[in-house]
């Protein structure tokens, strides 16, 4: 079954913590990872740097695959399934503990979007992300 759409996920990990974010002007949105969707004719590990990137504001260091899973969901009555890969990076030492970054080209074409992104303890991500996003936390 062809998925609906292809998204990479990315787990930037330091001192055992990865980097998450929630958005502040939509309390609602669960916790999550950076990531998006793959771009037709692109590159998986190309749209995991892009993507990285818009999102956060730093570029990601040595991207590592981690595996694909198949995340199937329901929204407004209809049954979605997208193609995941995930993967880990590191990102550089001058990412603070906290900060705020506006993803500028959201997928929808919408206004940018806010994203206070923070660092959580893996255990603790494990139970708090949202939308099956800790799917492959076991292989960090």
């Amino acid at each position: 079954m062809q998925p609906d759409a292809v998204k990479v996920l990315i787990y930037a990990v330091r001192d055992g913590h990865l980097l998450v974010f929630g958005e502040p002007d939509f309390p609602a949105v669960q916790i999550q990872v950076p990531g998006g969707t793959v771009e037709s004719g692109e590159d998986i590990v190309a749209a995991a740097a892009r993507e990285f990137e818009e999102e956060t504001g730093f570029a990601p260091h040595e991207l590592y695959s981690l595996g694909v899973h198949d995340y199937h969901f329901e929204k407004n009555g209809r049954d979605y399934h997208h193609q995941r890969h995930y993967f880990r990076c590191h990102i550089s030492e001058r990412a603070p503990a906290t900060w705020l970054h506006y993803e500028m080209t959201p997928f929808d074409g919408g206004d940018p979007i806010g994203f206070r992104f923070f660092w959580l303890p893996i255990e603790a991500a494990r139970h708090r992300l949202g939308y099956g996003m800790e799917a492959l936390l076991e292989y960090l």
